[in-house]
């Protein structure tokens, strides 16, 4: 794989920064040429090469394909790099095979002073919304991204999360980045739990003229996580001299998170899980994700003041037709029961036991006739 020499093109409405990608493998055409990343006009994003060497190396490793950077590369973040790799490897050794980063240089970058903020990832959903309200005072920047969980093509929902995410961080004193990237067409076939990891990262690496530090917030508790994307052992390896990678939040389940994030009245308007339908600030209530998050809502007692789900959404029995189709959905419905148990809500705690049995009695027969 060859990463060519990033470029920068200024539009009336948005600056891009793109890098021209050349494959060996016979995938190429069904890929891009191009891999790209958008952001407003008035921003100032960098074009090193090291945010597309992070958002590629997956895709490197599934494909056997050592990277070549037609230009300067972090030294720390080559270093990382290599760590970042024997982690993934171990996880899954037969699909993430170890690659070189060859490059025409590596800058050695660990003498140079960090821009003094520091930013977060939001999408409006419950993690980053708690990491926004938990590191409020030292948070300078947020970045919000179209193309991660929600599509291109969800056009409206993107412009309407912008211009309302825009409208609280002006509130709150903080600037907010809202881009577009075209990652996952290159990175699909990694799968996104994977690569989201590195696509988020390779996105806050083009601003480091502005923040130093930048949080990622967690997906699950520390006695839960998975083989994961984010994580608090791999997001740190991704830094280079100028600017660190952080994890958050990994103490509280979302249960604990939700009782932050529904002390601020913003959220009440603003806090949206679904990524299923072009909605704008709705979700629509019936995914799994907007499910649990609506159980998690009702067992604080703030589930009729979150106008972003429609009154009445949340049913028994959508309760115990809640599907479970992975392990990860098994451990959030566990949490919500430990939850359910300890506030007396026994009639919560008994159709999430029904949903539970559903689903393993559906997996066992699985296997029987698998």
């Amino acid at each position: 794989m060859i990463v060519h020499a990033p470029a920068l093109y200024r539009k009336s409405d948005y600056i891009e920064v793109s890098a021209r990608v050349e494959l060996q493998t016979k995938r190429k055409k069904s890929l891009p040429e191009t891999l790209w990343f958008r952001f407003p006009a008035e921003s100032n994003p960098s074009t090193d090469a090291d945010p597309f060497v992070v958002a590629l190396l997956l895709l490197g490793m599934q494909l056997k394909e050592n990277i070549e950077v037609r230009g300067p590369v972090s030294r720390k973040l080559a270093l990382g790099l290599a760590e970042y790799q024997k982690r993934f490897h171990e996880w899954y050794s037969d699909r993430f095979h170890i690659i070189v980063i060859l490059a025409d240089s590596f800058r050695v970058d660990q003498d140079i002073s960090p821009a003094p903020g520091v930013g977060v990832a939001f999408s409006g959903g419950v993690d980053s919304f708690y990491s926004f309200l938990e590191l409020r005072p030292q948070i300078t920047h947020t970045l919000f991204m179209a193309g991660f969980d929600m599509p291109l093509n969800l056009v409206d929902s993107a412009r309407a999360l912008s211009t309302s995410f825009q409208e609280m961080m002006e509130q709150e004193a903080v600037q907010f980045i809202h881009g577009s990237t075209n990652v996952r067409a290159f990175v699909n076939t990694v799968d996104w739990t994977n690569a989201h990891g590195t696509a988020l990262a390779a996105s806050a690496l083009f601003f480091k003229k502005s923040f130093g530090q930048f949080v990622i917030p967690s997906s699950y508790t520390e006695s839960t996580y998975p083989k994961w994307g984010t994580h608090p052992d791999l997001d740190p390896l991704l830094s280079t001299g100028e600017l660190s990678f952080y994890h958050h939040g990994a103490q509280a389940d979302r249960v604990t998170k939700l009782q932050t994030i529904t002390k601020y009245p913003g959220s009440f308007t603003r806090l949206r899980v679904c990524w299923i339908q072009d909605l704008g600030l709705k979700n629509c209530g019936n995914c799994e994700k907007c499910v649990r998050t609506m159980i998690a809502l009702s067992l604080v007692g703030a589930l009729s003041s979150c106008v972003t789900f429609l009154p009445g959404a949340l049913t028994r029995k959508k309760i115990r037709a809640l599907p479970m189709r992975t392990h990860q959905a098994r451990l959030f419905a566990l949490e919500l029961m430990g939850h359910a148990m300890k506030r007396h809500r026994y009639g919560v705690f008994f159709d999430l036991m029904c949903a539970l049995i559903q689903r393993e009695w559906f997996f066992r027969v699985g296997h029987l006739f698998g």
